[in-house]
């Protein structure tokens, strides 16, 4: 009998990643969105193009699934479904409480281990376990993949690694100790997020529109060099992570933002910058790493700035983030937001910073 897996937000990561690792005939595949334009479409085409990036071209892969299911208006027996993945984002993955207190097991594939803890807590459901989807997959495709399909998708080929539990992942899924997840965590954290962030923020500033455009800016390929530097130093420094495993995932990172063929887009990588400002999220925490350096995190501070500048109509934080600066300055967003202390001499280094 055929596993039933079901992925909650059939978006980048759902739809273009954690979907195609789980198509082969020992599965079926069913989507759980919000957005009903969305889930019309998709159980009109029931299936959708991803081109996975190769070195010099795409692998085509056609998926086909079972069913989209619309959260707002579907009955779904959540008992039915031997695992299931959260896709929805950090901030919207506790609105989804009630159903992933009814999964048997799920996947928490937040990009933030902290939402692990938070919806044990609020489901009492103890089988949910932290993924990490180490991939860059893009919402969008290149006009070619769009004129076959509107639904297509862009990604790499990636890794998924999974704390270890009583589902048996397929290849090339990596189910690993709590140990070796941390590790992960911790490079994904500092060594990809932070900068890709900074990639995007200051991508932002030029209005461009993808990640490897950004990264063809000799300014500011320059800060995000500078920046992946300044916190693979400081976790070597520290012991955080060994420098072997440190020094592979920084140049990882580098190749993959220049990756033309990703069309990553900056509008996704930017979108939700009080979130991404937070004192415990990427951007605070990658300048707390480069304290470590023998230098000083300059373009660290230069991220946090180019972030605090972002303003996208479309991005309801952005709106209101440029409503306190406008009320308030730029130096209340470094203390309320970003959890500096009143005079802290990093507000200062910080506000000095030229983008």
């Amino acid at each position: 009998m055929k596993k039933k897996i079901l992925i909650f937000g059939a978006g980048a990561i759902g739809r273009g990643f954690i979907a195609p690792l789980f198509y082969n005939k020992k599965y079926e595949i069913y989507f759980a969105d919000i957005d009903e334009k969305l889930i019309n479409s998709l159980n009109s085409a029931k299936k959708y193009l991803v081109g996975v990036t190769e070195k010099n071209n795409y692998l085509k892969k056609e998926i086909i699934f079972e069913k989209a299911f619309n959260l707002k208006k579907d009955k779904i027996n959540f008992s039915n479904f031997d695992i299931a993945f959260s896709c929805v984002g950090p901030s919207n993955c506790y609105k989804n409480i009630d159903y992933y207190k009814k999964c048997k097991i799920l996947i928490s594939c937040e990009n933030d281990i902290d939402t692990v803890d938070k919806i044990k807590e609020l489901t009492s459901n103890k089988n949910i376990f932290f993924g990490i989807p180490d991939v860059i997959t893009s919402n969008t495709a290149p006009r070619d993949f769009l004129k076959l399909d509107k639904l297509s998708l862009i990604s790499e080929k990636g890794i998924l690694v999974v704390e270890k539990n009583k589902f048996n992942f397929p290849f090339p899924i990596k189910a690993v100790s709590k140990e070796f997840l941390l590790k992960h965590w911790i490079c994904k954290l500092y060594i990809h997020n932070a900068p890709h962030a900074v990639a995007a923020y200051l991508g932002n500033l030029k209005k461009l529109k993808f990640i490897h455009d950004a990264m063809e800016n000799k300014k500011i390929n320059k800060i995000v060099k500078g920046c992946i530097n300044e916190i693979t130093e400081g976790l070597i420094i520290t012991n955080t992570v060994d420098k072997s495993f440190a020094k592979y995932y920084m140049n990882k990172e580098l190749i993959r933002f220049s990756n033309k063929k990703l069309f990553d887009p900056i509008s996704r990588v930017a979108r939700e910058p009080l979130r991404k400002l937070g004192k415990k999220n990427r951007l605070v925490r990658a300048i707390s790493v480069g304290m470590f350096c023998k230098k000083k995190p300059i373009n660290c501070a230069k991220g946090i700035m180019a972030a605090i500048n972002y303003y996208d109509i479309n991005d309801e934080e952005s709106k209101h983030m440029r409503l306190l600066i406008n009320n308030f300055g730029k130096r209340y967003i470094l203390e309320k937001v970003c959890g500096f202390e009143d005079n802290e001499p990093l507000i200062k280094f910080c506000l000095n910073q030229k983008i």
